[in-house]
């Protein structure tokens, strides 16, 4: 099963923000984005603070590193919005939509890469909040940056860079295996130009979200090839000095977060709902007995499940309390689990996946599982 992709099937695009929110069955909804910079821990308690007075408060990591709020009031009450600006999370009105960036989330922390592109980040979201004409890129449109490692140039982006050494890289548009060599210095300017170019060929159209949408290529011809890159790793656990823990069902609870400011000020999101840390490898143990998962040999690693019920009204069930009954249960496997509460399978993994869908109970979902190949052969469902 594939993703529909006719314009004729599409509606306008309601990615929520801050400005935008959007109305669930439990709720309005705000999505926050980092733009791959580090978030601060007490912006997270800020954002913790607002949803404080629900049954089950949490903030929830999105599949593009960002933060999202769900179950506030309609319209949002003015200490909600005041306390969600508080966090400094939305640092534009205009383009807070717009600053989707995924960015190699061990970038400068590691060896793997070919390149720090952490000052890359900085400039390419000032770049972007300064261009007038990019407050009306759609909310889908991401922008990637992969440091040469190769963990994130293969997500669905609409124009990204991978650096092939310190000071260079390529800049490619949509999904294309070629693109344009650059110095690192030139990328953001290069970037930046792409998108003002797609902004005017879409000229208002609501059904062109994507670069891959325009009937004809974007920048004209592209020459340089994409480096064959190493296979994408997603460590946990210890990496150097430095912590990677993952947030069981992408779901930040007050304890998550009130262990994570014992031992950092600032953490990066990573689209893989889960949380670089800096300098904490030490402070593994403590993060572990939080809740937070810190080895990929736990369940919690591969567990994953769509926002099901009371929030989502097309859900034929509560995802997450059967992903809660499952992980304890889960049988070996490499492959990453998706619990869906209904056909359109959202928050899907990219990679190969073992699809759970509509399980009516415990049993039915191991029976599902059971009937598909638990390793890197699974077939994979878009949604």
């Amino acid at each position: 099963m594939t993703a529909p992709t006719s314009r004729a099937r599409r509606a306008g695009d309601a990615c929520p923000g801050l400005r935008r929110p959007f109305p669930a069955a439990d709720g309005s909804i705000v999505r926050l984005r980092p733009a791959g910079l580090p978030v601060r821990v007490q912006a997270l308690v800020a954002l913790l603070d607002v949803v404080a007075a629900q049954a089950d408060p949490s903030l929830q990591l999105t599949s593009r590193a960002a933060l999202q709020l769900r179950g506030l009031a309609d319209p949002l009450p003015a200490s909600v919005v005041d306390g969600i600006r508080s966090s400094g999370l939305v640092p534009s009105a205009t383009h807070e939509l717009v600053r989707n960036v995924v960015v190699s989330p061990l970038s400068g922390l590691d060896s793997r890469g070919v390149a720090d592109l952490r000052p890359l980040t900085r400039s390419l979201d000032v770049a972007v909040r300064a261009d007038a004409e990019l407050a009306a890129l759609g909310g889908r449109f991401l922008f990637v940056l992969d440091d040469g490692r190769g963990d994130v140039i293969n997500t669905a982006a609409d124009l990204s860079f991978v650096a092939t050494g310190p000071g260079r890289g390529i800049v490619r548009a949509g999904r294309a295996d070629h693109g344009w060599d650059v110095s690192i210095d030139s990328a953001v300017p290069t970037i930046v130009g792409l998108a003002r170019e797609f902004v005017g060929r879409a000229a208002g159209d609501e059904s062109i979200w994507h670069v891959d949408d325009l009937d004809d290529p974007l920048g004209g011809s592209a020459t340089a090839r994409l480096p064959a890159l190493p296979a994408p790793s997603q460590p946990l656990g210890a990496v150097g000095d430095h912590a990677v823990v993952a947030v069981p069902l992408g779901l930040l609870r007050p304890d998550h977060v009130a262990a994570l400011g014992r031992h950092a000020e600032s953490v990066r999101v990573t689209p893989w709902r889960s949380l670089v840390v800096e300098g904490a490898a030490s402070a593994l143990p403590h993060l572990e007995a939080a809740g937070l998962v810190t080895h990929a040999h736990s369940p919690w690693a591969r567990m994953h499940a769509c926002t099901g019920l009371p929030g989502c009204a097309r859900s034929a069930l509560d995802t997450r309390a059967l992903a809660r009954e499952l992980a304890p249960v889960l049988p070996d496997g490499r492959l990453p689990v998706h619990v869906s509460g209904c056909e359109r399978r959202c928050g899907t993994p990219e990679t190969a996946y073992v699809d759970v869908l509509e399980p009516t109970s415990l049993d039915d979902a191991l029976h599902q599982i059971a009937a598909q190949p638990a390793e890197d052969g699974s077939r994979r469902v878009d949604g």
